[in-house]
């Protein structure tokens, strides 16, 4: 992660989608075409409905000129970026963070607002976090009898917001997304300290309570993870089961570069297999519409029912 004044930001590409096979087995023989069943890990949209995969992020905070609430946003802002590039980049450094100046009477939920934001980073996407609202705090002040040191503790109820802005959504609106806690945070403080020392003391160790709330705004927005079963067809030969290794070896464009080889067998039965296998590997790089396309030429060729229909409803899942 990087933080700089609000500026610029280049664009940084996402690593791409590689399923993970946990089983492989034969669940027909014969001298026509078998199918084989893989499970396979594949990424879904987080529960927030926000999908980054694919995408380039950045991450900005709104500075109100207050130090207390500067220092929490921007801690606050740091450890979701962890949690995002934990999720989707692998743990790589490749979210920017950027301090905004906070302007009166701005509206940061509208849509031209969060626009040009996204448009002066240059990503896809861009969040933004408020300046974090505080309650109205709890502070005790206490003396241990023995030592004769003076220990303060304070309860803090604060309140962020959050606007995300995805360029790539077809909603095309800005979404926002609200939270709130209880930050308790004590210190050691001398008799001397005034009250209101005692609170800008206090609100200085707020930075676990910002990580915490930044972490925890982050996992709203991870992937999700469902284990589905696919099947592809193989017939009895070399190259069919040359493909049936590269799927185990999750080497999806080698397999399809064979299947698209032998398209133009005249069996109708081969080509609607291998039509089908194109639009199973699709689906599961998560390139649907090009899925959709290579099922309906299976299902015009020859009849494959289930298989077919099952994935068909995957698909449409999918949003197809």
């Amino acid at each position: 992660m990087r933080q700089r004044e609000f500026r610029t930001g280049g664009r940084t590409a996402l690593a791409a989608f590689l399923p993970a096979v946990a089983a492989l087995m034969f669940l027909a023989a014969g001298c026509g075409p078998s199918a084989y069943l893989l499970d396979v890990e594949m990424r879904r949209p987080s529960a927030s409905g926000v999908d980054l995969i694919g995408k380039t992020v950045s991450v900005a905070y709104l500075d109100s000129g207050s130090e207390t609430d500067s220092l929490f946003a921007s801690a606050m802002s740091s450890a979701f970026i962890s949690s995002l590039e934990s999720d989707y980049f692998s743990g790589d450094s490749l979210i920017t963070l950027y301090r905004v100046g906070k302007q009166p009477g701005v509206d940061y939920s509208d849509k031209d607002i969060m626009l040009g934001l996204l448009m002066d980073t240059g990503s896809d996407v861009v969040f933004l976090f408020d300046s974090p609202a505080f309650g109205e705090g709890k502070i005790a002040r206490s003396r241990n009898a023995e030592t004769g040191s003076g220990t303060a503790t304070g309860e803090f109820p604060f309140a962020v917001n959050l606007y995300v802005y995805d360029s790539m959504d077809p909603r095309d609106t800005v979404l926002q997304f609200s939270g709130s806690a209880v930050a308790d945070v004590s210190a050691d403080v001398g008799d001397a300290v005034s009250d209101e020392g005692v609170e800008y003391i206090l609100k200085s160790r707020l930075e676990n309570t910002a990580v915490k709330a930044g972490a925890d705004s982050g996992d709203r927005f991870s992937p999700r993870w469902s284990t589905e079963q696919i099947v592809f067809f193989i017939y009895d030969s070399a190259l069919w089961y040359d493909t049936y290794y590269y799927v185990n070896d999750y080497q999806w464009q080698k397999a399809m570069d064979i299947w698209i080889s032998m398209l133009g067998t005249e069996n109708m039965e081969k080509k609607a297999c291998l039509e089908y296998n194109l639009a199973a590997a699709c689906y599961i790089l998560g390139q649907h519409s090009l899925a959709s396309e290579w099922l309906a030429l299976s299902q015009r060729h020859f009849h494959l029912s289930p298989y077919t229909d099952s994935l068909e409803m995957k698909l449409k899942k999918a949003g197809l």
